[in-house]
Parts: structure tokens; C-alpha cells; sequence
């Protein structure tokens, strides 16, 4: 404890409050952005200077503002429980997680990163149990499935892939039921979408 002990010492000059910059002149809340390429402002706060980043900037569409509150409570999501999904500082993927308002153990989250892209993941199906295409407003939807507890699309905005997932661990349902709510989340965001890079 004697390690710790006050101890006082004299300085000259008026006491001044500080505040905290950083080398370009910003606060750290300025600092760190905010708003998607619209000026939406995002449904949380994050603390990653580089969510946006050449990780992820094969698109400009924003999974976590394309749909508005009363869009997201439409599809059976509770917006309040959005949380970011990246873990990291300029993690490749960028985008958001809801949980389902009335479906125990329900989320659906939607992505966009980078790598590996569209074309990639077009010739990279065989590890899914189940597979399929479909078309939305004319744009190639694949659709697959690990097993019962998941299913996912992922169609193609600017040069980046849109991946959109549902987990369902309780009261499961069959697969198709449950791909639906995918292909529905899908179809109200892709007009939110740039059109596919050729």
C-alpha cells in the first residue's frame, strides 16, 4: 500500500481542463465513423475506426441500415437487439445481427465482405447439405443450407457478395419454412442494393 500513497507536488501556471485528441485533431467519438455512405447514422455505436475499410468496400450498400425499424419488426426482427457482428477492427465482414421477436433461439444476421467473393462462392457448394438458386428482381440467389438449424442467400452487390443468414436452434421448423425467412429478408433488401458489377 505505501507504493501507492499520495504525494503532492508543485506546479506553476493555472489549471486548464484536458481533453483527449487524437494526432488528427479528433476527439476519439469523432474519430471513429458513424454513418453509412447515405449519412444513415448506424443502429449502434462502434468503436472500430475501420469497419469500412478495403476489406469490405466491394459495395456501398449497408446491411445494418438498409431496412428502417418499422421494416425490421415487419419481417418478425426486433430492431432493438441489433448488435454489429464484427469482432475486430477492420474485419472483412460488415454488418448486423437481430434476434427474432417471438422465435425462441432465432437470429438472422446480413454481411458483405469482400472475400471470397460472389464468383467464389458460386463453385465453393459442395460442403452444404443443400443448395439451390433462385432470382430476385432478376439477380442470381444462391440459397444453401449446412443442416436444419441454418439456411442462407447470397446475391451479389457491386463486386462484394450479400450473405444473409437465419439460425433457428429451438422449435425447429423444415428447412424450406425455414430458408423462407432468408429469401424474404433478401427480397425486401435487395432493391437497397447497387446493382451487380459485371
Amino acid at each position: 500500500m505505501a507504493a501507492f500513497a499520495a504525494t503532492g507536488c508543485a506546479v506553476d501556471g493555472e489549471p486548464r481542463s484536458a481533453t483527449t485528441a487524437s494526432p488528427l485533431g479528433k476527439t476519439p467519438s469523432e474519430a471513429v465513423r458513424q454513418n453509412d455512405d447515405s449519412g444513415k447514422r448506424l443502429p449502434f455505436t462502434t468503436t472500430f475506426p475501420d469497419r469500412w475499410s478495403r476489406n469490405n468496400d466491394g459495395t456501398k450498400y449497408e446491411p445494418c441500415t438498409a431496412l428502417t425499424d418499422a421494416e425490421l419488426a415487419d419481417t418478425g426482427l426486433d430492431p432493438h437487439s441489433v448488435s454489429d457482428i464484427a469482432l475486430a477492427n477492420r474485419q472483412t465482414v460488415r454488418g448486423c445481427l437481430w434476434q427474432y421477436a417471438s422465435l425462441r433461439n432465432s437470429s438472422l444476421s446480413q454481411g458483405t465482405g469482400n472475400a471470397p467473393t460472389f464468383e467464389e462462392r458460386i463453385t465453393d457448394r459442395d460442403w452444404y447439405k443443400t443448395s439451390w438458386d433462385i432470382r430476385i428482381d432478376g439477380r442470381l440467389v444462391m440459397v444453401d443450407s449446412t443442416g436444419r438449424y441454418d439456411c442462407s442467400t447470397t446475391v451479389k452487390s457491386g463486386d462484394a457478395p450479400v450473405v444473409t443468414i437465419v439460425m433457428r436452434t429451438a422449435d425447429l421448423i423444415p428447412l424450406t419454412e425455414l430458408c423462407k425467412y432468408a429469401i424474404d429478408f433478401t427480397r425486401r433488401t435487395i432493391p437497397k442494393m447497387e446493382p451487380p458489377a459485371p
